[in-house]
């Protein structure tokens, strides 16, 4: 497939900005030393992470060093041009306040600066989801989009945060299973978001005009929808079944977790990817 690094970047993306959120957030409201310390050694992950899904990006370029043309696409406000941008201001924020941490710098912008960088991250998710978002490719061209970008960093970066966390449960003590229990019920709402909008997403996906039935393109997308909820289901819903009943510190859990939520994102990607029809 093509598209195949653009459905690991995008989801390898979305998912880690869901990540550095979730972190971000608990950063802001802990005032605890060493808990922030180990907070912020765990935001190294994001970094990687990134990295990750922007080298999963270069392998799609044919001229990889022809990167930087991007760069006169602003010019006009290229959506591609924008996105490239944004992940760079993103994954820049996000090292620069890691750096101004590790060796104490302007300790009081600190707050200011992981500010933005949680701003970014939120433009980055509207940037990915403004790529796809065209007049000519209706499958794409809705509201849609956007929702299924945005859930991908919630159902991947709230599990995968809770990982991260279990991780420190020795250092982090209470706060941990605090902590979790919270994201427990956020990816239990975002469970059930995802499972009612999914199936409204597929009767709206079979009511757009498009030269062939979007649901039957291939054989093999039966089985990729089908495989999708599953993976949403089992992936979340044992974390968070376990969470609420008080297993709040084995990491097992939570990476079987994100494990499945990361490939049932990637089945819904690939799907994504192969709706790229347009009308006769």
């Amino acid at each position: 497939m093509h598209e195949l690094p653009l459905v690991f970047f995008t989801v390898l993306a979305q998912g880690t900005v869901g990540l550095f959120l979730v972190l971000a957030c608990l950063l802001m409201a802990n005032s605890d030393a060493n808990r922030q310390q180990l907070l912020n050694k765990l935001l190294m992950v994001v970094l990687v992470l990134l990295g990750v899904s922007g080298a999963a990006a270069m392998t799609h370029l044919g001229q990889p060093l022809r990167a930087m043309n991007v760069i006169f696409g602003l010019e006009h406000l290229s959506a591609l041009s924008v996105e490239i941008i944004t992940t760079s201001l993103f994954g820049g924020a996000v090292f620069t306040y890691v750096a101004m941490v590790h060796f104490g710098i302007l300790a009081k912008l600190q707050k200011l600066v992981l500010t933005g960088a949680m701003v970014l991250g939120v433009l980055l998710l509207l940037a990915i989801a403004n790529v796809y978002t065209l007049a000519t490719v209706p499958a794409w061209n809705s509201g849609w989009t956007i929702f299924q970008f945005v859930m991908t960093a919630f159902v991947v970066g709230i599990p995968a945060a809770a990982l991260m966390l279990r991780s420190q449960s020795a250092s982090l003590g209470a706060f941990q299973k605090n902590a979790d229990r919270a994201l427990a019920t956020l990816g239990f709402i975002a469970l059930g978001l995802v499972l009612v909008g999914y199936p409204l997403y597929l009767f709206w996906l079979g009511q757009v005009d498009l030269p062939a039935n979007p649901l039957g393109l291939f054989d093999y997308h039966g089985r990729l929808m089908l495989a999708r909820l599953g993976l949403l289901f089992a992936g979340l819903g044992v974390w968070v079944m376990a969470a609420t009943r008080g297993n709040n510190a084995a990491a097992g859990l939570p990476g079987v977790s994100t494990v499945l939520m990361l490939t049932a994102e990637l089945c819904g990607r690939t799907f994504f990817y192969d709706l790229h029809l347009s009308p006769m």
